[in-house]
């Protein structure tokens, strides 16, 4: 019973928008306290897995945010809903992982979810006129508020704005293949599953020797739903994670903890010593990101300024909107916790440099529960540290584990 609840939970984290949308299509229209709601009934799912093992660390680091939360709000003159809801979903579903704590549970979640994207994402690309009628992405955007209903709405496409690329852009992978059109599948925009695409190929290139099937397997999917969604992000990250897998051994999987300053460092520079302006590329995203930081003062880097406000620039909206005490206690946190294996140092190894990288160009893309929930939730499971239920004395020779709980067997008669 439990593994199953575990399943449909990660699952639904990932495809619950979709659902939204199609309710938005054909029945009701959508709002964003209805998305609200349903991002609060998956975590309320979550309970009868949670509360079986309160784990210490896990409810300090909760009481702590959230009381740094509560005095950042004195400051600011009002408390930000957004955030504790921002770092409630990586603390939930890491404490989900920990309990269920199977790595096989977790290859068959990612196993059904890659496959329902790949089913969605080719019916969008083959289909589009069809896809659109069954899902009215921009209607369901503007109607939950992320869009406002300028004039475009009426426009022939009802994709997510970012849904095709400009003429001038054009695509960047495949596109002597494929038209500007990106896929977005369950997803909604195409951004997004270019991040989940990254997340895949990391899940499976932090496998062992011994589970080379499966390296090939996600790590192939990634590439097929990066180049799907024409994600120039997850070239550049699937592409450094091969690189790393191929190198890093040992000591150097701790090597990426320093990726955020030097990062920052670097855009610190752009900003200073270029000249290059702001423009919708990658480049120009960095920009961007440079002038943010280089605009800091005391109050926005103790994340005391409630009018800072950063779109599209990691690293300024997470300092301002926590904090760089806080930020700072999370990464700690991250690198501080003993892993069991190897494959668990790489994927903690693969999350921080995607968590690295995604800062660089995205401001709240991080904190997306249809990404951030899986992320967390297969962090935490690669700890293989499940929750066993206590052993009766009688049942507790001969016991065994399986699927992360506990599953018993009579000890034979004498």
């Amino acid at each position: 019973m439990l593994r199953p609840l575990g399943m449909a939970i990660v699952i639904g984290a990932v495809c619950y928008q979709v659902v939204l949308c199609l309710v938005n299509t054909h029945v009701f229209p959508a709002s964003r306290p209805l998305v609200g709601l349903a991002e609060a009934m998956l975590m309320l799912a979550c309970l009868p897995l949670l509360l079986p093992r309160l784990l210490p660390g896990v409810v300090i680091l909760a009481s702590l945010t959230g009381a740094m939360l509560c005095l950042l709000a004195l400051f600011r003159g009002g408390l930000d809903v957004k955030g504790f809801r921002d770092v409630l979903i990586p603390i939930w579903f890491f404490w989900l992982g920990r309990n269920l704590g199977d790595v096989r549970l977790a290859d068959r979640i990612l196993k059904i979810t890659v496959a329902v994207v790949l089913v969605v994402g080719f019916y969008e690309l083959f289909a589009l006129d069809s896809f659109t009628e069954t899902l009215d992405i921009f209607g369901y955007y503007v109607n939950i508020g992320s869009l406002q209903p300028i004039t475009e709405y009426e426009r022939d496409s009802r994709l997510q704005m970012n849904g095709i690329r400009p003429e001038d852009m054009g695509r960047t992978l495949l596109p002597w293949l494929l038209d500007n059109h990106r896929v977005s599948s369950v997803f909604l925009e195409p951004v997004s599953l270019g991040n989940f695409a990254t997340l895949v190929a990391a899940w499976g290139l932090s496998k062992g020797r011994d589970e080379r099937a499966l390296t090939w397997l996600f790590l192939g999917a990634g590439v097929v739903m990066m180049v799907m969604a024409d994600s120039r992000f997850a070239l550049l990250s699937v592409s450094l994670l091969v690189f790393v897998r191929l190198v890093f051994r040992g000591w150097m999987l701790y090597l990426p903890a320093a990726m955020p300053f030097l990062i920052m460092a670097a855009l610190v520079a752009l900003g200073s010593f270029s000249d290059i302006g702001y423009s919708d590329t990658f480049v120009g995203r960095l920009v961007a990101s440079a002038w943010g930081l280089m605009s800091f003062d005391a109050a926005m880097l103790m994340g005391a300024d409630g009018n800072a406000w950063f779109p599209d620039q990691g690293y300024a909206h997470l300092l301002s909107s926590f904090g760089i005490v806080l930020v700072l206690g999370f990464w700690l946190t991250i690198w501080m916790m003993p892993v069991p294996d190897e494959r668990a140092a790489r994927f903690r190894c693969f999350a921080a440099i995607y968590i690295s990288l995604i800062l660089t160009v995205s401001g709240t893309s991080l904190f997306a529960m249809k990404t951030s929930a899986l992320l967390w939730f297969l962090f935490g499971t690669v700890l293989a540290d499940p929750f066993r239920l206590p052993v009766p004395r009688h049942l507790r020779a001969g016991w065994t584990g399986w699927g992360g709980f506990t599953a018993y067997r009579k000890e034979a008669d004498a």
